[in-house]
């Protein structure tokens, strides 16, 4: 009896360990569709448009369902839809350029599409790395607009604690956000890391005591920095690319308390001695 009992116990806690250690998969979701959208047989400027996505999902039960949210509004706009698989064919067949309804649209062969067609594109893509604790989406899209003057980008990451399955938000990692927009701004001024930053800012930004809340942040490969950015025209100008501030963590504490969380995440460097 004792014997059946040790054995019973050693394959709860293998049970148990093999939950705790569940892989972290994902699957790559592709798909394309081509659109003709036309006011009528007289409309001088038909729009051709391709929509298409690569895309890593999670496998099911690995995130929150919060999380999946999340990922669902970066990848595809839609924070309703449970489905993935549908809010991606909704997502491909959506007009993007305009909201007038009165368009109508048709799938057509790309190889029958006339010269004169108004050209624009969406794409959106994007990739999971990982480490022993998070699971990093980086969400890329690019998009071109019929007439427009040049292409729309974006680059966003989605840090998932495996363990938990939750977002990591940048409230998880400071106790005060107000303070963490005014150590960007000492961040951008005194840091030469961040010397390009500084050179392309918009004037109303030069010299300020607080930046704007950074709109996306990710946890550096070493555990030494966050980055934090900001998208196209939000402090810098459209030829600066997406801005990106470098705030080292042990710098950084001097400037915000960190969460314990945070603590946990960086290890040392995160705090001053005491």
């Amino acid at each position: 009896m004792k014997r059946i009992l040790i054995i019973a116990l050693a394959a709860l806690t293998l049970a148990g360990c093999n939950r705790g250690n569940k892989e972290f998969t994902t699957r790559q979701m592709e798909g394309s569709i081509c659109l003709y959208h036309s006011e009528g047989p007289d409309d001088p400027w038909p729009i051709y448009e391709k929509n298409s996505y690569s895309v890593a999902w999670p496998a099911k039960g690995l995130l929150t369902d919060e999380a999946l949210r999340e990922l669902m509004v970066l990848c595809f706009d839609d924070s309703t839809s449970v489905d993935v698989d549908k809010a991606a064919k909704h997502w491909l067949k959506r007009i993007w350029f305009t909201d007038d309804e009165s368009l109508t649209g048709q799938v057509i062969d790309t190889n029958t599409i006339p010269d004169t067609i108004e050209y624009s594109y969406m794409h959106i893509e994007s990739s999971c790395t990982q480490d022993s604790d998070f699971a990093v989406f980086l969400v890329r899209s690019e998009s071109y607009g019929a007439g427009a003057a040049h292409g729309i980008y974006s680059a966003n990451t989605l840090t998932v604690d495996k363990h938990t399955g939750r977002v990591v938000h940048l409230d998880d990692l400071v106790t005060d956000t107000n303070l963490l927009c005014e150590a960007v701004a000492r961040a951008i001024q005194d840091l030469e890391v961040n010397k390009d930053v500084r050179e392309c800012l918009f004037d109303e930004y030069v010299d300020v005591d607080r930046m704007p809340m950074p709109t996306d942040f990710f946890i550096d490969d070493s555990r030494n920095s966050i980055v934090v950015s900001y998208g196209l025209y939000h402090i810098t100008p459209y030829c600066c690319g997406i801005p990106s501030v470098v705030l080292p963590i042990f710098w950084l504490s001097k400037h915000v308390p960190l969460t314990p969380y945070a603590k946990t995440v960086f290890g040392p460097d995160s705090h001053l001695p005491e």
